[in-house]
């Protein structure tokens, strides 16, 4: 009987050790794994307050690390600029990038604390560029509230015959978008609307 009850003790324990077992381990899977190579690449992005504003069109890339063939990353596949890491309003990690064209294009990019992407998008319009007798500019800002809001201002003139700018024929044309980032780390932005200016 003794030894009866010896054996059952035993089992007990064993029983308990393995569902301990079972439960850290449970715990340890639910944790994000950590990612060396995930971290150094956003120690390349100073971290920034908001609110946020680019002028693409003046934005200054000097001293910026630039990602392209030569310094590649398997979390930015476009040649771009490391602008910064912006607070979140959840559990994820957001950067900012200037992507390269006419203007430079600044790109928000959302991850999971493992480096996984969530999301990206361009928060441009993309129409500035050279012309005659035309003007443009590139803005965009992310707000404290997490508001985003991003806008061609778009100045035209009719031009003369040596493509200078013919005074009072001037019109000025607004492309903007509106949007938010969200606690899940999606970018939701508007369609592009247009709004004529005096």
């Amino acid at each position: 009987m003794t030894l009866f009850l010896i054996n059952c003790s035993q089992a007990d324990k064993s029983k308990t050790k393995e569902e301990s077992g079972t439960t850290k381990s449970t715990l340890k899977t639910e944790l994000p794994q950590v990612n060396d190579q995930f971290q150094s690449f956003l120690d390349k992005f100073p971290k920034i307050e908001l609110p946020l504003k680019i002028k693409g069109c003046e934005a200054d890339y000097k001293g910026l690390t630039k990602f392209n063939d030569e310094n590649p990353s398997p979390y930015i596949h476009d040649y771009s600029f490391a602008v910064g890491q912006i607070k979140t309003n959840g559990n994820y990690v957001s950067v900012i990038t200037l992507g390269v064209a006419d203007c430079l294009l600044p790109v928000l990019t959302t991850y999971k604390l493992t480096g996984e992407k969530i999301d990206s998008k361009t928060i441009a319009i993309g129409y500035c560029g050279s012309g005659p007798c035309f003007e443009c500019e590139e803005f965009m800002t992310i707000k404290e509230d997490f508001s985003i809001y991003t806008a061609d201002t778009m100045k035209t003139s009719e031009c003369d015959d040596d493509y200078e700018p013919i005074p009072g024929t001037e019109s000025i044309e607004v492309i903007y978008k509106e949007g938010h980032l969200t606690e899940k780390g999606k970018i939701e932005l508007s369609d592009e609307m247009k709004k004529g200016v005096k």
